[in-house]
């Protein structure tokens, strides 16, 4: 009674049955085995993302590209994408013409259902908005048919789907580096913690990379002497990490009209990896 799933239209399946007899003179046989099972929406699948490399936690427009061969009976109409990022829709085309799908979102995407039918061998561009922070982060796009149950979908494999981009795979890379950290900014360079709710906190956003576990990271201010005035810990993992500062120390004073260092630091396997900024506090 298990449902399984095929990666891809595939010839041959492997089963690992274990038996067990109670009866220590008896030994245990498999009387018969069935399978129930959908024919695949597409002979052959070929689909590809673009561009390969995305800049760390920076909101970049992808493009996959898919083109089915040998679809079964009048085609499929819907598509759904998933990642361990996070996608936004962005616009699809259907042979470069482009065209009004329903979208919805899902647990780890959304899905697109068309106004028509795909066909063999017709190019599918699929647009979509995403932020990478994890190094060969995946992008898998399924077939469905609105005909049939939700659970019936079939997975594209990477190939060259067209001569219009070099990819050949649905796998996004990262630039090669050390850091952990990335575009550390916050939404004042000065902090005014009067309580006329005008910069009365300071919020410091950066981005988490290849990070996969979770793991300590610290955000801490210190004056110019190098003196720890405030510092937090959480644990993290991959992605956008936010921390709010009110201008007080651990002790809750607040600290003395002057320049700070805001610091963000997180455990790596390399060692600690850190950013700095400077901002100023005033009232």
């Amino acid at each position: 009674g298990e449902v399984f799933q095929s990666p891809s239209p595939r010839q041959f399946m492997e089963l690992d049955v274990r038996l067990t007899s109670d009866d220590g003179a008896s030994g245990a046989s498999l009387d018969w085995l069935g399978v129930n099972f959908t024919a695949p929406l597409a002979g052959a699948t070929l689909g590809e993302i673009y561009p390969l490399q995305a800049d760390p936690g920076v909101e970049s427009e992808f493009a996959y590209f898919l083109r089915p061969l040998h679809t079964a009976g009048s085609g499929f109409d819907r598509l759904m994408l998933q990642s361990t990022a996070e996608v936004g829709f962005s616009e699809i085309r259907v042979e470069d013409e482009a065209v009004e799908g329903v979208v919805e979102p899902t647990d780890s995407g959304f899905s697109v259902t068309l106004p028509e039918r795909v066909q063999s061998g017709q190019l599918v561009e699929l647009r979509f908005d995403s932020s990478v922070f994890l190094q060969g982060t995946r992008f898998d796009l399924f077939l469905q048919d609105s005909e049939k149950p939700d659970e019936i979908r079939q997975l594209v494999d990477a190939g060259d789907a067209t001569d219009l981009v070099e990819s050949s795979t649905n796998v996004v890379m990262l630039p090669v580096t050390r850091s952990l950290l990335s575009n550390l900014d916050t939404n004042t360079r000065v902090l005014t913690p009067n309580g006329d709710a005008i910069n009365d906190n300071l919020i410091a956003v950066f981005d988490l990379v290849n990070v996969l576990v979770p793991r300590t990271l610290t955000f801490s201010v210190l004056d110019l002497s190098g003196r720890y005035v405030h510092r937090a810990d959480l644990q993290a993992t991959a992605g956008n990490t936010e921390f709010v500062w009110d201008g007080r120390d651990d002790s809750g004073t607040l600290v003395p009209p002057g320049l700070f260092i805001l610091e963000a630091s997180v455990a790596g396997d390399a060692g600690d990896r850190s950013m700095r900024r400077v901002i100023a506090v005033t009232y």
